[in-house]
């Protein structure tokens, strides 16, 4: 996964040509747009969030949730594993 946002990580996904490592791709990348909501969705059980509510600290938070859930994806959770063998049911 690269750090070049939503349109960089799709084109880099299409450039992969062997289906069984395009599916590991594409899941990793869905398991963290997965966290990364989840961590929106916590974020709004605080008050100011973790840098406040300005405009600047709200693309701050937005910029760490996206790192943390890329994060935690690389170390995964165990999605990305269960929608890859949903995949290889599909693909072969």
């Amino acid at each position: 996964m690269n750090n070049d946002g939503i349109i960089g990580s799709v084109i880099q996904l299409r450039r992969i040509k062997d289906p069984q490592k395009r599916a590991k791709a594409v899941a990793k990348e869905f398991e963290a747009l997965f966290i990364n909501e989840l961590l929106k969705e916590m974020d709004k059980t605080l008050s100011d969030g973790f840098f406040g509510k300005s405009f600047s600290g709200s693309v701050y938070q937005s910029l760490f949730e996206m790192n943390l859930s890329r994060l935690i994806a690389e170390r995964g959770t165990g999605l990305s594993d269960m929608l890859v063998d949903a995949f290889k049911k599909k693909i072969y």
